[in-house]
């Protein structure tokens, strides 16, 4: 095994353009393919991490501000928008309806420590069952009237680490707060968002500039619902809708959908393009394998006269077409990391706020199956010259050689 080794290794440095065309071809599929198993396998992780950390089946809105819903509870976005809280005993009546609560939005002046507007909302912490539970450090103290609830996005833009986070003190609309506690990422809206206690929420637009009608007690953005067990939430989200035509319900999965379709679009364009570069890479490597086998024909053919075995030129072949693969692949696997690594703010800022990465786990997962996709593609490419040539006689082969 060690002469054929070596026999290897002095074939790929006597034609070392022809051998980097191959590890050229395999390089640009592998990078693409594993680039796209990450990001696919990050779709799947923030969809379930956004679907669990939503913390409610349904959130009723304003029919009329659907968008800006969306784009609140997706992105963060700040905005404002309002209804009557009566509205609220109306959908808890309704069939299907366990539980229910309500926040305020509220949009924010631009806070001294950050470097744009935060999306403000009030939230009743004793009601809530959509906050509390992500919390990152529990405290048995209720929320108080000067404290917050801060986003992860929010703490991390803010002072890096969140063991830095806690009694920091903010200024919001001009009034003086301290991080009571933070939330663990969810992958949504949530992570950009600042939660204060909605007596505050209302009291902050007496005297602001942003709310020259101040925003009243009566007035709630979002109803968000927990639906009884046993019960579809696209039913409950339908009656309700039917029942009250003024609001519009959206189901978690109607949340997640849009940011879903969005990303799938670009992983499936990722996927199509690695699988058209790993046939290619196949084609490139079939066809130069062959032009290889070709030009050392008689060489091979003197090898077998000398007493070497079928398999042994068999072997070679594919251990060369191996040893092609194995260098594309590593080198596919470091240039794709290195995009992700390098790239990950950019590629975070294309794609939406909402996207969280795969742990390290699956990046290791990824390794080995781009890994794998490359040597079967040299094996692959590799076998039909490998076969043809250990099939021939001695004599035929150095007479075809010549």
């Amino acid at each position: 095994m060690r002469q054929i080794f070596y026999l290897v290794r002095q074939n790929l440095k006597r034609k070392p353009f022809r051998a980097w065309m191959m590890i050229g071809g395999i390089v640009l599929a592998c990078a693409t393919l594993f680039v796209a198993a990450i990001l696919s396998r990050g779709i799947q992780s923030t969809l379930q991490t956004a679907r669990e950390r939503l913390g409610a089946d349904i959130v009723v809105v304003p029919a009329d501000a659907r968008e800006e819903a969306l784009s609140a509870l997706i992105s963060g976005s700040p905005t404002s928008f309002f209804m009557p809280s009566s509205l609220e005993e109306k959908v808890r009546t309704a069939p299907g309806v366990q539980q229910t609560c309500s926040q305020v939005y509220l949009r924010s002046l631009d806070a001294a420590c950050c470097v744009a507007q935060v999306a403000l909302v009030g939230y009743d912490p004793v009601r809530d069952f959509t906050i509390n539970p992500w919390v990152l450090q529990k405290t048995s103290e209720p929320l108080q009237a000067n404290q917050l609830v801060v986003g992860a996005k929010v703490i991390s833009a803010l002072v890096g680490t969140p063991a830095k986070a806690i009694g920091q003190r903010l200024m919001f609309m001009g009034k003086p707060f301290s991080v009571a506690t933070i939330l663990e990422p969810t992958g949504l809206g949530t992570d950009y968002t600042v939660f204060l206690h909605m007596d505050m929420a209302y009291q902050m637009t007496q005297g602001s500039p942003l709310y020259p009608v101040p925003v009243k007690k009566d007035q709630i953005s979002t109803i968000l619902i927990k639906v009884a067990d046993g019960m579809a939430p696209e039913t409950v989200a339908a009656n309700i809708e039917k029942n009250i035509p003024e609001l519009k319900a959206l189901t978690s999965n109607q949340l997640t959908r849009s940011f879903s379709r969005q990303l799938q679009d670009l992983v499936d364009v990722l996927f199509v393009a690695g699988g058209l570069f790993s046939l290619l890479a196949l084609v490139l490597v079939g066809n130069l394998f062959a032009l290889s086998v070709r030009q050392r024909m008689r060489e091979l053919g003197l090898f077998r006269a000398m007493g070497a075995r079928r398999s042994v030129i068999f072997q070679l072949i594919i251990l060369e077409a191996l040893c092609i693969a194995g260098a594309g692949g590593l080198l596919g696997v470091l240039i794709g990391f290195s995009v992700i690594w390098f790239g990950k703010d950019i590629i975070t800022e294309m794609i939406g706020n909402m996207y969280m990465w795969p742990g390290n786990p699956y990046f290791l997962k990824a390794v080995l199956l781009t890994m794998a996709a490359a040597l079967v593609t040299g094996i692959l490419g590799g076998l039909y010259p490998a076969c043809r040539i250990s099939s021939l006689e001695p004599y035929e082969a150095i007479r075809k050689g010549e």
